[in-house]
């Protein structure tokens, strides 16, 4: 069976509107800062996401056709973050890890209480922020690891940002953005990295070992 034609759909790039391959989509949007785009496989849907005329929440684009993530970036660290939620208030942690090693580490408890309504994503946002802040003063490069796709897909604009935190996150990133490259991971899987920010986040906001 034949491949499906695709429809292309740029809200932001240096040409907007419809694109029916794949090639004239890339050629808008590859290397420029905050595109906004997404797949569709008829014209019509294409034309109504364009037009604003259908919203979700999230808008994804697959990730064959994800735009540029810096896979290709060669970090000075690894960098795990994660974030956790208890009583409408949210807590962040990283660590930078080289050859095995945890080399500079933060945590603490989130600054903006409206934020705490995305409950542990707020505190993996926070993570994140702080973590490039880091990089940037130590004039790095950074691999980030996380657990949650969003902290990937709104950096990049695979995800749209919708919410005034998420928008921020978004706009943030932009700024940093060649210093960093992302990976995910799974939670709770035994990763060492990840389990120790995770515990880091928990024990900012006194939360148990196993609570």
């Amino acid at each position: 069976m034949g491949k499906k034609t695709k429809f292309y759909g740029v809200r932001q790039g240096r040409k907007t509107g419809v694109f029916s391959s794949w090639e004239e989509c890339k050629e808008s949007i590859h290397g420029y800062s905050g595109a906004i785009y997404k797949s569709f496989f008829t014209y019509k849907e294409a034309l109504d996401w364009y037009q604003g005329k259908e919203d979700s929440l999230f808008e994804i684009l697959s990730e064959e056709e994800a735009g540029d993530t810096s896979e290709d970036l060669k970090p000075d660290f690894e960098v795990y973050t994660d974030g956790s939620y208890r009583e409408e208030q949210y807590s962040w942690a990283y660590a930078f890890v080289k050859d095995g090693k945890v080399i500079y580490e933060d945590s603490s408890i989130g600054k903006n209480p409206a934020a705490a309504s995305m409950r542990n994503v707020a505190g993996e946002i926070a993570a994140v922020l702080y973590a490039v802040k880091r990089a940037s003063e130590l004039r790095v490069k950074i691999r980030i690891y996380h657990d949650y796709a969003g902290i990937a897909h709104w950096a990049t604009g695979e995800w749209r940002a919708k919410n005034e935190f998420t928008k921020f996150y978004a706009q943030k990133m932009r700024k940093y953005r060649g210093i960093y490259s992302f990976r995910k991971v799974k939670s709770h899987s035994g990763n060492q990295f990840n389990d120790y920010v995770d515990q880091k986040a928990k024990e900012a906001l006194e939360i148990k070992n196993g609570g």
